[in-house]
């Protein structure tokens, strides 16, 4: 790329940053809004600190959307009073459009705030307009940031705010420039010029994405194709090269601004249906892991199984919503097509006999088709395994039921075996007490008569007369088990048998 010359410069640069954020989501009631719909305005009054500009340091003090607390001496964030505060002209529209501005009770008119800087050490005054919206579902946010003067193409990064806000959904810059010593066929090295100035981390990927001519001006566009909408960088640079392209611009206002609302719900519903997609996909790969853990050994044990089935039907659940929520992003981006038809044809009746709106009806023709293709093939890959988690459940619960009424098995048939040998058990020792009893009856001083004592012994009353008792009862106790042994063996024998 050809070095900037020393004499291009840039008259009454204008940036346009038109920020869009989620204010409402499907999942909730219409009068809830997101925990963090109010981001836009806070950023806004961060940007004031930054820039000490006084008017949205006080931002809130102008806005519907807030009331102001006596007791905490500060503004609240109320969103209710949007509707409340409407006029008897807006009410019918409050579903589509809302001025979120305080009405000047003066005039009952709408206005956007102006606000000023003093002059910086360049002789610079930053100048600007704010314009706050509702539309739809959505916060808009038109925020202009301008210098009468002449300046040079570094000094552009001044202009930019987006170090301060970063909307939900997504935003454009819109820098507005009339070219100074610029030839008309240097104008898209102009542009690329102007965006290296506005954006120093764009330096790398200057080449526009799309140029075109709107209302007589050329225009470029610039895209760095990020996903996440808070990545995303796009930008448009319209060189101001024709008399009628300012008086266009303000009757083309709303289509173009509700244009690109459209083109930002767009992107961020397809991104939001990768992020269901990736998630999905994350829990079909944990799927296919359990099926190769079920038909591959070892035997999970019952309390595995039984794990598997709380955990699995949780996972099915959330695999359903994924789908559902793909469903739900595919039809948003359905119906801000159709939108985004109707503002551009309001665009192309506004426009001149030579204006190329190539650049964007490519993003509809083109960009949005691939979308609703992907998020087709995306549905049409994961629909099926919806099934594999219903057989999934169903098989485990049969393996469940196969392995319970083994256990039950099991237990039962060790429960027996016990039952049998406490059984062998009582009999034999039973058996060997009672042949005890009756040789202990038949021949109760059976040692004596096999270790014969003598009468002069028994009358010393020595102690060894007892050993000859406790011989007698061990004597009957060893006959009792010498013959019930072969009874228990008997037994044993006929219940294997």
């Amino acid at each position: 790329m050809n070095q900037t010359p020393t004499a291009w410069k840039v008259q009454n640069p204008s940036l346009t940053l038109c920020a869009f954020q989620l204010r409402q989501d499907i999942t909730k009631g219409k009068q809830e809004v997101m925990d963090n719909a109010n981001q836009l305005w806070e950023q806004c009054v961060a940007l004031g600190e930054h820039r000490n500009i006084q008017l949205l340091k006080s931002l809130k003090t102008e806005l519907r959307s807030y009331t102001y607390d006596p007791k905490g001496s500060q503004y609240h964030y109320h969103p209710s009073n949007e509707d409340q505060e409407a006029t008897a002209e807006e009410k019918p529209y409050l579903d589509d459009w809302l001025e979120l501005v305080r009405k000047d009770p003066q005039s009952d008119q709408a206005r956007q705030l102006r606000f000023h800087s003093d002059s910086d050490k360049n002789g610079l005054r930053l100048m600007g307009e704010i314009y706050p919206l509702r539309i739809h579902d959505t916060y808009a946010l038109d925020l202009t940031l301008r210098y009468r003067e002449t300046v040079e193409l570094a000094q552009l990064s001044q202009l930019n705010p987006t170090d301060q806000i970063q909307a939900s959904i997504g935003q454009t810059l819109l820098l507005f420039v009339k070219p100074v010593n610029v030839e008309e066929s240097a104008y898209e090295d102009f542009a690329n010029q102007c965006v290296a100035g506005l954006v120093k981390e764009t330096a790398d990927h200057l080449q526009p994405s799309a140029r075109g001519q709107l209302f007589g001006s050329p225009i470029f566009e610039y895209d760095n194709d990020k996903q996440k909408p808070r990545e995303r960088c796009h930008i448009l640079v319209w060189l101001d090269s024709h008399p009628e392209t300012l008086s266009k611009t303000v009757d083309a206002y709303h289509s173009l601004l509700n244009l690109l609302g459209c083109r930002s719900k767009i992107h961020y519903a397809y991104s939001q249906s990768r992020y269901c997609h990736d998630q999905a996909l994350e829990l079909y790969r944990e799927l296919e892991q359990k099926v190769e853990q079920l038909v591959q050994p070892p035997e999970e044990t019952l309390e595995e199984l039984n794990q598997w089935l709380k955990e699995i039907p949780q996972r099915a659940f959330h695999y359903a919503k994924y789908l559902r929520d793909m469903e739900d992003h595919r039809t948003a981006i359905t119906t801000n097509i159709e939108n985004y038809t109707s503002k551009l044809e309001n665009i192309k009746a506004l426009s001149l006999p030579n204006d190329d709106l190539a650049f964007l009806e490519t993003f509809l023709d083109r960009t949005c088709k691939q979308f609703q293709s992907q998020i087709q093939v995306d549905l049409n890959y994961l629909r099926p395994t919806q099934h594999l988690f219903e057989q999934m459940t169903a098989t485990i619960r049969g393996m469940i039921e196969v392995k319970q009424a083994e256990s039950d098995r099991n237990n039962e048939a060790a429960a027996q075996k016990r039952e049998q040998k406490l059984e062998l058990v009582i009999t034999t020792v039973g058996t060997g007490l009672a042949v005890s009893g009756i040789s202990s009856q038949v021949a109760s001083d059976a040692i004596e008569k096999i270790l014969p004592v003598s009468k002069e012994a028994k009358d010393a009353n020595l102690p060894s007369y007892l050993g000859y008792s406790s011989l007698d009862i061990v004597f009957h106790l060893l006959v009792g088990v010498i013959l019930a042994t072969p009874v228990g063996i008997i037994l044993w024998w006929s219940r294997r048998k």
